[in-house]
């Protein structure tokens, strides 16, 4: 199990009890056991719920895995990461934007500057755009042309 599991099942084993509601939840993780501030409550809130890990039926949130099997130590006190979570990959255009200023030597303002160019002068969508102008560099993006091609299919 994870940290965000471990946090959430000593949450509700302290508070000895199957479901909490929203105020209930923020209030104990920030006011009751002093993990985090009331806004780093409601983000481990909404994080726990965007996983899976908390499912909201009316206005109370309840666990949706077995939280009683887990064991934390009586000192457990979540660290911040917890509330990093998951990292969004990067969209498409950062991508190749990314190559562009590695792999071709430009610094990113003038890659974004060219990619603008070329799109305005094309008429495409921005990653098409940044498809080409890496292509004018000799920088390889064969890996990410299925990707954006489904991404602008999709629009």
């Amino acid at each position: 199990m994870g940290e965000l599991e471990t946090c959430l099942a000593v949450l509700y084993k302290r508070k000895g009890k199957n479901v909490l509601t929203e105020a209930e939840f923020q209030f104990a993780v920030s006011l009751d056991f002093r993990w985090f501030t009331p806004q780093e409550a409601q983000r481990l809130m909404d994080l726990s719920i965007k996983r899976g890990l908390l499912v909201r039926t009316d206005m109370y949130l309840s666990p949706s895995f077995d939280y009683k099997d887990i064991e934390a130590p009586l000192s457990f006190r979540p660290s911040h990461d917890v509330l990093a979570g998951e990292k969004e990959e990067p969209s498409l255009f950062a991508q190749l934007v990314h190559l562009i200023t590695t792999k071709g030597g430009l610094k990113k303002r003038d890659a974004v500057a060219r990619v603008n160019k070329a799109q305005e002068r094309l008429g495409v969508d921005v990653e098409v755009a940044a498809i080409i102008v890496a292509g004018d560099l000799g920088v390889d993006v064969s890996g990410l042309i299925g990707p954006v091609r489904e991404e602008v299919l999709s629009r």
